[in-house]
């Protein structure tokens, strides 16, 4: 089975599969070698894109599992030069064989990237949405969600203020009564002027 915690770093960096981050890149491939899982495999190349120190990870290997990473590393560095990104701290005596499932999943993976960034920079950027937010929250507020969007970590006294005084507001605002009740009332309010 897949470790929830490794799942949901792989999907930070776009690579989709479904909690705690990995302290290191070199951690997460580290804990994917040892799933031996190819579907999880096709992740290492993206982590490779990080300038990690790949010798220290061959020297926990076994054997088996030194030649898979040699050969990932491989890999790595033929898409790498299809996508004119610097390889040259990566080093393989390995072939690599066809690559193109793994290529395939790098782009999709760097699509899946660049599309989540763009998302949040157009959400926050909105004028609506900060002009909203400043409406109904305090700036406190508005900075643990900002936190809280930026998937920081927060501290246990945001945490409790969070739960206390924020996510009542949030659960208020997403109600779907709520949100007809207050479409009633502005409607009716156009009628009585």
């Amino acid at each position: 089975m897949i470790p929830a915690r490794l799942m949901k770093d792989l999907e930070r960096k776009g690579f989709s599969l479904d909690f705690p981050r990995y302290g290191s890149v070199e951690e997460e491939i580290l804990a994917i070698l040892a799933q031996d899982n190819q579907r999880l495999d096709a992740a290492i190349p993206i982590l490779l894109q990080e300038k990690i120190d790949t010798g220290a990870i061959l020297k926990k290997l076994d054997g088996s599992k030194k030649r898979r990473f040699r050969r990932l590393i491989a890999i790595a560095i033929q898409i790498f030069k299809k996508e004119g990104i610097d390889s040259s701290y990566l080093k393989s005596s390995s072939k690599s064989g066809d690559i193109s499932y793994y290529h395939n999943l790098f782009r999709q993976a760097k699509e899946a990237q660049e599309n989540e960034f763009k998302e949040e920079i157009h959400i926050r950027k909105s004028p609506n949405t900060s002009k909203s937010l400043g409406t109904l929250f305090a700036p406190a507020k508005i900075r643990i969600m900002g936190k809280i969007f930026s998937h920081e970590k927060l501290s246990n006294t945001e945490l409790k203020y969070f739960y206390k005084a924020i996510r009542p507001l949030i659960h208020a605002i997403l109600d779907e009564d709520m949100r007809r009740y207050l479409q009633i009332v502005e409607d009716s309010k156009k009628y009585h002027e």
